[in-house]
């Protein structure tokens, strides 16, 4: 009896029956691949809104200053600005190059949209005084010219090459700043970039400091050595609180999509597991009859559950990325939303719900554990 109890093995009813075994893993698949795909959608509404408002922020920080100026002391506005880019150009040219400063840039600012699939934000638009400062920015951003050529003259700006796939069919890249600005090249980066040339008039001059990747350098504190005054600045964590504030509302909403739908799906993948395992009631008597015990019969349902989940797992993965790759060749890119196809966060969440699955597996098991009854208790 002990050779015989030794050859109770999951496998010979997963491969004598594979329309269930099949059925039940497919079920488990494509619960898998709706848990990913739904963490990969969800991640493609409030992520190009980051990657735009605050991921720049690791290579750069913007300071205003009212730069010891007051309109009223100028018979002119041009006399008043030519004097605010001197001053400003000025004041980049004396914050400390220390501590993680690499460079400082007078811009005037403007913004151009962004479209997300679901929501719209503003991508800032540096405008510089001369054209090696847009070189110098381009360098420092880690960006390429992909097509068209450098600005030259006032007025010309380059974007990033998403942001001009994102507005295809619209045609309002342009719709904040006029058709003073023309766009006369594209660029290649991890970012959403605006920058170009100022035209004369423009009156909201700031300070772009640029900084080295990771430093904890504060560029009000290096502005303010300038002798100069800082009414305002923005850093990575300033810009992660705008961000946070901006989108929280949508971010309950995310919850509230992923909880409802990954509920409906648990609970359907749920009853295909009970059901499968309630099948198998004739055939554990039947084993008890031959003299099998319980645990061992516990013990080979336990392995089938665990050998289809885990089949169900490797399927599933391969489905994920098969069918996020296709999303983002069709869907995404075609319309400039950059957005992370590898979500590592998911996976965490997709084995706490496959372990939670095969504790609830164990109901409908010990239930038929419990029932189970020798061919002769059966027929008397």
């Amino acid at each position: 009896m002990n050779k015989t109890r030794s050859k109770l093995s999951p496998w010979p009813y997963i491969r004598n029956n594979r329309v269930r075994t099949t059925a039940l893993i497919v079920s488990l698949a494509v619960f898998m691949l709706m848990i990913y795909v739904m963490n990969y959608v969800i991640g493609g509404i409030g992520e190009p809104f980051y990657r735009s408002d605050v991921a720049p922020y690791d290579l750069q920080q913007i300071v205003s200053s009212h730069l010891d100026m007051k309109g009223s002391d100028y018979e002119t506005d041009e006399e008043y600005l030519t004097e605010a880019w001197n001053r400003a150009r000025t004041a980049c040219a004396n914050v400390p190059r220390e501590n993680g400063v690499v460079d400082a840039k007078a811009f005037a600012w403007q913004n151009v949209p962004l479209n997300s699939v679901i929501g719209m934000t503003g991508i800032d638009c540096f405008l510089f005084e001369e054209p090696k400062d847009c070189e110098d920015y381009l360098n420092h951003m880690g960006a390429k010219l992909v097509s068209g050529r450098m600005p030259e003259k006032p007025g010309e700006i380059l974007v990033e090459q998403k942001l001009i796939r994102n507005h295809k069919n619209d045609n309002n890249l342009m719709q904040y700043m006029g058709s003073t600005y023309e766009v006369v090249g594209s660029v290649n980066s991890d970012y959403y970039l605006a920058f170009g040339l100022a035209q004369p008039g423009e009156n909201d001059i700031n300070v772009l400091i640029l900084t080295e990747r990771g430093s904890s350098v504060d560029a009000a504190e290096a502005f303010a050595k300038t002798g100069y005054e800082v009414s305002w600045y923005r850093n990575k964590e300033k810009a992660e609180k705008n961000h946070k504030d901006g989108i929280g509302s949508m971010d309950t909403v995310q919850t509230l999509i992923t909880s409802v739908s990954g509920s409906l799906l648990l609970i359907c993948v749920t009853v295909v597991l009970a059901l499968h395992i309630m099948d198998r009631h004739n055939e554990w008597c039947l084993l008890h009859s031959i003299g099998f015990s319980t645990g061992e019969i516990y013990v080979m349902a336990l392995k089938e559950i665990l050998i289809c989940v885990a089949i169900a797992m490797v399927a599933g993965a391969v489905l994920s990325v098969m069918t996020v790759l296709a999303m983002n060749a069709l869907l995404y890119e075609p319309i400039g939303v950059a957005i992370r196809i590898w979500r590592w966060e998911a996976l965490p969440r997709i084995f706490i719900v496959m372990l939670f699955l095969i504790g609830v597996a164990q109901i409908p098991i010990f239930s038929g554990m419990r029932k189970i009854q020798t061919i002769d208790s059966i027929e008397s």
